[in-house]
């Protein structure tokens, strides 16, 4: 009889919608016709910024206090995890490391007690590849609309597992980000 190695036990997941994990946010973009509301110290997160990263370094654009005050009611607290939700960046994820504003392309969602923002800006990343595929296959503009992102549904464990596979990923991204800034910095070789 062959023994077990280890005894896994299966973790409990919860089937709830995004609307669940906490407040959701589309962005809004102030008047670009008022000069003064852009070129500040708040960053306007926009799909022309790298999305590649889990936290966006620095943004292409920057809003004043007095473009902040159009857009208000939008600005996200750090570890909000943003959701790019038109066109072909849909279900790209980063997360804010500050006070963001972004623009109408995206939807962000502020997460509850409940839930963990590390875990819901990895499970976003699986979330997004579904919805981008979902978008494709129903419009010629790929998009999901604040309605539709708010009710999609996800699966998710309690906190303390949340929290677990969080601190995993997160290590493993912390590696990969130092490789890339390694990477960044080297000084090509050229050959004769």
């Amino acid at each position: 009889m062959i023994k077990p190695i280890a005894k896994f036990s299966f973790m409990e997941l919860k089937k709830i919608h995004i609307s669940d994990i906490g407040k959701v946010v589309t962005g809004k973009t102030p008047r670009t016709s008022i000069v003064e509301n852009y070129g500040g110290d708040i960053p306007f997160l926009t799909p022309s910024d790298d999305l590649s990263y889990k936290s966006v370094p620095k943004t292409g654009k920057t809003l004043t206090e007095q473009g902040l005050n159009e857009v208000k009611n939008c600005l996200l607290p750090p570890h909000s995890v943003c959701v790019s939700c038109i066109g072909s960046d849909l279900g790209k994820v980063v997360m804010t490391s500050e006070p963001t504003i972004t623009n109408q392309q995206f939807n962000s969602i502020i997460p509850n007690r409940q839930f963990d923002a590390d875990f819901v800006y990895y499970l976003m990343t699986l979330a997004g590849k579904e919805l981008n595929y979902l978008s494709k296959t129903s419009t010629a503009v790929p998009i999901i609309n604040k309605s539709s992102f708010s009710n999609y549904e996800v699966e998710v464990p309690d906190l303390d597992t949340q929290e677990k596979i969080a601190s995993i990923l997160s290590s493993l991204d912390s590696k990969i980000e130092l490789n890339r800034r390694i990477n960044d910095n080297l000084i090509p070789t050229y050959y004769a």
